[in-house]
């Protein structure tokens, strides 16, 4: 099996929360594994391994931040928020991608809810983002969120107003931020333990 073919099925049993970039590996596997059709839907035309490889390496930076939907340590769907590191403009442009077996599943949705939070927890007031015209599906869920689409030839552009930061949004995305933090630290410590684990119990000579 091809490294960029699904691997799967969807279960139902993942979580959403924020990717930290010690997780850049599995939201690189996840880029991998889109289908030709999905990249394009993704990145608006054909792209190759190498640049996905190339792209995972700088979404992590300090002008952008990622949520995914990870099931069984892998990630199947993710949002990211870029446009962080310009403070005076207060906009931010959100992009999406879900695995084919994981669509119809309210993934992107609840993907779409994390981002405009945090969006609106640091004071980006509009969220842009860019679909293709045959992309029904991101449209749609746009217009769940009361974007103002406007269409063009090659793309369609969608502006979203977020809204103001409340105590509310600012406590769930803390929560959301710490149950993922200790996600992550666990599995850190459970790749830093077996290794430990398997060398006590290897047998002497």
């Amino acid at each position: 099996m091809a490294r960029h073919e699904q691997a799967g099925r969807r279960t139902g049993t993942g979580e959403i929360r924020r990717l930290w970039p010690a997780e850049r590996d599995i939201f690189k596997a996840h880029l991998l594994r889109l289908d030709a059709t999905t990249r394009r839907e993704r990145f608006g035309a054909a792209v190759n391994d190498a640049f996905l490889e190339s792209y995972a390496l700088t979404t992590f930076g300090v002008g952008g931040l990622v949520y995914a939907y990870i099931e069984d340590g892998a990630v199947r769907g993710a949002a990211e928020l870029r446009g962080l590191e310009d403070i005076v403009a207060r906009t931010g442009e959100a992009a999406f991608s879900v695995e084919r077996d994981w669509r119809r599943a309210g993934i992107g949705e609840t993907l779409f809810r994390r981002l405009i939070t945090a969006a609106r927890n640091r004071g980006i007031g509009t969220l842009y983002m860019t679909c293709l015209p045959e992309n029904v599906a991101m449209r749609r869920l746009a217009q769940k969120f009361e974007a103002e689409l406007v269409g063009g030839y090659s793309d369609v552009e969608g502006t979203i107003a977020t809204g103001a930061p409340t105590p509310f949004t600012i406590l769930d995305e803390a929560f959301d931020n710490a149950r993922g933090f200790a996600t992550l630290a666990l599995s850190l410590q459970r790749k830093l333990w077996r290794p430990a684990f398997l060398n006590r119990s290897a047998p002497r000579p």
